[in-house]
Formats: structure tokens, C-alpha cells, sequence
């Protein structure tokens, strides 16, 4: 499914079977994610380095051929692909931090093709072997659905045990996930969204609160919720002004916000630039937090938490390749609960 221009529609298209360059190996796509990340990305100018391109950047699948100059990959392995195209020698990517690669290329589906496709070509240093026993859904959803709010939840909120923890957007595609590392982490999880069925799927995922946030204000409900405290952390996946300065509100003593969401004005035609009030801050010693995806280590620590059945993917629509505009319109929409994933026969 090809992107022919800047927020346009997918268009069905047959294409060259790509064939791997030096370090790179064609992957045979099993199952790809498919969540509001790619509609936000391929409409937000300067992301999508050039056109016609293919989307798609949570993968799982099969390597099937190798470029020159590969090693420790082989022909058949099963895998799921890092979304960040980085360089593996910098001082940020030798020291386990390749999210601030200091010569970054770009997205997997925005700067080189992704999974929206039978066949992708990506670097060999991207991949990570699934275990036996998870399915190549479970490990395309993990590739950015759920390795994203391991690392928010562990390295930036820091939950501990009993910690009381606010997910803002908890019915999405990421939140959903992010109630349960939550929870795995030993806090306790208020859950916020604004349908009906996510805050239904917020219960059956575990969240130990839930808050309609159409309804009163939503730091006035945390607050509310905790005794008038405040929570520990918030984890916010909606950011736009609104909840960014509810989620400060709502923090305890100590207290961290992590941002883990982007609603670009080029987008939504709102300017998500929040206000901090400097008092409040000192006064309170809170904390804020931008949480950019995962080190390729975390990767392979979320595909071992689904092999131990310690999380699981929460998919509740599967697409064929040729369905895929529909998905995208319905989660602009806001209409699909959880996540959504292409899956191929």
C-alpha cells in the first residue's frame, strides 16, 4: 500500500520485490501494527523523506535474503524490526541510547519502505529474533505498541510498587499496552479516555480506575480518585495542551509526567505547547519526562515478557493489504479500540 503524497490516501500498487543492499536483508512481512503513530507521521511535513512511499513500521516476519556483509542473521530467522534507522556507532548508539542517534536517518515507512507490503528491506543491526512460541502478531504489536510503554513505564516514570500511575489515552493502541507494563511494574493504574468501548477495554486490561475524561475535569477526577494526593506518575499519549497541563495538575510531591505522545499543529491545527507553572514545580520538586520509543535491548526484553505470557498484544481488528485506507480512516476516526495490525495469509 503506497503513499503517493504528503496526508494522501494508501493506494494498492505492485511494486519491484526490493533486493537487500550491503548490511540489509529482505524480510518476508508476516504482520505489521498499524496504529495512529503512522497516520500522525506520514501527514506531519519532513517525515516522509520522499514519495511514493511505503508506511509501516511495527514488523514481523521472515528473513528470506541476505546483502553482503551480514552476520549473526540468518536465512529463515523469525524477527521484528526496530523502527529507528540509526547508525551503531555513535557515541549515543555504542552507549544504549540509539533513540538519540546523532546521525539518525529517519523512520522505518517514513525515510526508507516499511511493512504496508509483502517484502521490506531494512538493516540487518534493526532485528531482533521472536522467540519460540509468540506469534508474529504478538511480535509485530511488541515492536512499538508495547516495547514503547515498557520504556516509559520503567525508565522514565519510574513506577515501583504501589505507586499510583495516571495513563492519559489508556484505550489507544500504546495505552492499552501501557496499563499492563504499568501494572507489571507494581503500580496501581488510573486509566483516562473518552469512548465507551476503550474505557470498557480499560477494565478488562487490568486498570484499577478508569476515568471518562468527557467528563469532569480530568486532574479534578485524579485527584479524586487518590484521596486528593496525586499520582506518582502520569503518562501522557494524547499531549495535546489540555491534558499536558491536567496530567501536571494531577501529579504528587515528586511527582513525573512523561510525554509520550506527539499532536503536531501541522496535523491537528492545534498548538499543543503547554504552560508550566515554575512555582508549582519547585514547590511540588515534579519532574517532566520526553519518552522517545526503545534501545534495541528493550526490543528484545518486550518480546520475552510475551514469551513468558507476562504481557499480551491487545488486537481487535485485523486488515488484509488492501484494507488498509479503511484502518487508517477509521482511527482518524478514533473508532478502533486498542490495537489494530495487516496481517498476511
Amino acid at each position: 500500500m503506497v503513499l503517493r503524497e504528503l496526508a494522501g490516501p494508501l493506494h494498492l500498487t505492485e511494486v519491484p520485490i526490493p533486493a537487500p543492499g550491503p548490511g540489509e536483508v529482505r524480510v518476508r512481512v508476516r504482520a505489521t501494527g498499524v496504529g495512529l503513530t503512522v497516520v500522525i507521521m506520514t501527514a506531519n511535513p519532513g517525515l516522509v523523506t520522499s514519495f511514493p512511499r511505503i508506511p509501516g513500521h511495527e514488523v514481523a516476519g521472515d528473513v528470506v535474503e541476505l546483502g553482503p556483509g551480514v552476520q549473526g542473521v540468518n536465512a529463515g530467522d523469525r524477527v521484528a524490526c526496530h523502527f529507528y534507522l540509526t547508525c551503531g556507532t555513535c557515541a549515543f548508539c555504542r552507549g544504549g541510547r540509539e533513540t538519540l542517534c546523532e546521525r539518525f536517518g529517519g523512520y522505518l515507512g517514513m525515510a526508507a519502505d516499511g511493512g504496508y507490503a509483502e517484502y521490506l528491506v531494512v538493516p540487518a543491526r534493526n532485528l531482533c529474533r521472536i522467540p519460540e512460541g509468540v506469534s508474529y502478531l504478538d511480535a509485530a504489536i511488541a515492536a512499538d505498541a508495547i516495547a514503547t510503554p515498557l520504556h516509559a513505564c520503567r525508565e522514565e516514570a519510574r513506577i515501583g510498587p504501589g505507586d499510583r500511575v495516571l495513563i492519559v489515552g489508556a484505550g489507544g493502541g500504546v495505552g492499552i499496552h501501557a496499563v499492563q507494563v504499568a501494572k507489571l511494574c507494581g503500580g496501581w493504574v488510573i486509566g483516562a479516555d473518552v469512548t465507551d468501548a476503550k474505557l470498557e477495554m480499560l477494565r478488562a486490561a487490568g486498570a484499577d480506575e478508569v476515568i471518562d475524561a468527557r467528563g469532569e475535569e480530568l486532574s479534578k477526577q485524579a485527584l479524586s480518585r487518590t484521596g486528593g494526593r496525586g499520582v506518582e506518575a502520569a503518562i501522557d499519549f494524547v499531549s495535546s495542551a489540555e491534558t499536558l497541563e491536567a496530567c501536571v495538575r494531577s501529579l504528587a510531591p515528586a511527582g513525573r509526567l512523561v510525554i509520550v505522545g506527539n499532536r503536531p499543529k501541522a496535523v491537528f491545527g492545534k498548538d499543543p505547547t503547554f504552560r508550566v507553572d515554575p512555582g508549582l514545580m519547585l514547590r511540588k520538586m515534579l519532574e517532566i519526562h520526553g519518552s522517545r520509543y526503545v534501545t534495541l535491548a528493550e526490543l528484545a526484553q518486550t518480546l520475552e515478557l510475551l514469551h513468558q505470557k507476562r504481557v499480551r498484544a491487545i488486537v481487535t481488528r485485523t486488515f488484509r493489504l488492501d484494507e488498509l485506507e479503511t484502518a487508517h480512516q477509521l482511527l482518524r476516526k478514533n473508532a478502533i479500540v486498542g490495537r489494530a495490525a495487516l496481517v498476511f495469509d
